[in-house]
């Protein structure tokens, strides 16, 4: 045989050898396949065996967010297309997170007296907020038990069982509902809740009612209203609705958000006014011990909510005379600074007055002797002015 045709013989078989065998790739499959499996098993066994996560399924496209615990460093969701919270999980996070805010108040058990020796914290006279963390609690409580109110006689008991006297009545001046506010003596660094803001409310939101330790009833808020037309500059006049509006197991409670933060008070009348209307109350408490409400003097329409054919701006505070007072109050600090009937204060510092900023609204978040700078128009043409704010009388 020739050369050149051995060396095509050769040149086949090699082909032929060098072409894989159906061996080899079952061989291939199952070692991918033992591969892969054995990736997901020891996935499964770190995450249960080793950092004790049992909340996360390897084989379902669903989270339990409720089930993951403290050894997870975070969680990242990008691209969600169903995230799904239960309601009540997130209600029942939220009202342990309010209860050590919450304080019971008790009429004090007397040694000498033959009543049982312990007080029933599910049934206390009444349930006060804490406000500061140096111990300042509020409370809206029906007007013959606040008359009758002798504090000496009585016993707070906060959310952690921590016992205290109350030593100390603050002075009420002009707080919309009139809460009852009170001092618990040695108290301090004690757990307090943020005051939901105007801007932060949004209609149709899921709040949470809370006038005991053992009752909460999920609401809905429906409107942001006002309790007059005119308004004054130096009451806070904003009140919500809710949707149960008339239940008379509203009265004296707080409003929470689902993330626990204070959206409004509901007095003894039903009125439910909002949190952000007390900041400046609750910021003089924790500064000076004593309320101090700003006084600005004037009165005005929201021209954010109405239409009228004098002025020709769509927003701000429209200096307007009540039924019984002027548009500017003699005396007032608005009067010192200049200010007359018909000027539209436009800004307050750097904050514009507008649907979701009003003037009475941005004053509550001063105090008596704070300088603030107004803007406003008059006759077209728009001012500045810088004034001190003077102490409600």
């Amino acid at each position: 045989m020739s050369n050149q045709a051995k060396t095509g013989r050769t040149t086949v078989d090699t082909v032929k050898q060098s072409k894989p065998s159906a061996r080899f790739w079952l061989i291939v499959t199952v070692a991918l396949v033992s591969g892969l499996a054995a990736g997901i098993l020891g996935e499964a066994l770190t995450r249960i065996y080793i950092f004790k996560d049992y909340g996360a399924s390897l084989f379902s496209g669903e989270l339990n967010l409720s089930g993951l615990n403290t050894s997870n460093s975070g969680l990242v969701i990008r691209d969600a297309k169903k995230v799904v919270v239960n309601q009540d999980v997130k209600i029942a996070e939220t009202v342990a997170g309010i209860r050590p805010v919450l304080a019971s108040v008790f009429k004090e058990i007397s040694t000498a007296s033959s009543a049982a020796g312990y007080y029933n914290l599910e049934d206390p006279l009444f349930v006060g907020l804490i406000i500061t963390a140096d111990g300042w609690v509020a409370a809206l409580v029906p007007d013959d038990l606040k008359t009758d109110f002798k504090f000496k006689n009585y016993v707070v008991i906060t959310g952690d069982r921590q016992v205290y006297k109350i030593d100390e009545l603050a002075a009420l001046k002009n707080l919309p509902g009139e809460p009852l506010i009170f001092h618990l003596a040695g108290a301090n660094n004690l757990s307090v809740k943020k005051n939901v803001t105007r801007t932060e409310l949004s209609l149709g939101e899921s709040l949470l009612v809370i006038n005991n330790l053992t009752s909460v009833r999920p609401v809905t808020l429906t409107a942001l209203s006002r309790t007059s037309v005119v308004a004054s500059s130096d009451l806070a006049g904003a009140r919500l609705q809710l949707n149960n509006k008339g239940d008379d197991n509203l009265k004296n409670s707080f409003v929470f958000d689902l993330s626990g933060n204070l959206v409004a008070l509901v007095a003894d009348d039903a009125a439910v006014i909002p949190a952000f209307s007390f900041n400046s109350a609750w910021s003089s408490l924790a500064q000076k011990n004593q309320i101090l409400p700003p006084y600005l003097g004037v009165n005005y329409l929201d021209l954010a909510r109405i239409k009228t054919s004098l002025i020709s701006l769509d927003k701000g505070a429209w200096l307007y005379p009540s039924a019984s007072q002027p548009a500017v109050i003699k005396g007032s600090p608005a009067e010192s600074a200049g200010f007359k009937s018909g000027d539209v204060i436009t800004w307050v510092n750097n904050i514009e007055i507008d649907a979701n900023n009003d003037l009475a609204d941005l004053l509550v978040n001063y105090k008596a002797g704070d300088k603030i700078t107004l803007t406003y128009v008059r006759a077209g043409a728009e001012n500045e002015v810088e004034l001190k704010l003077g102490e409600m009388k």
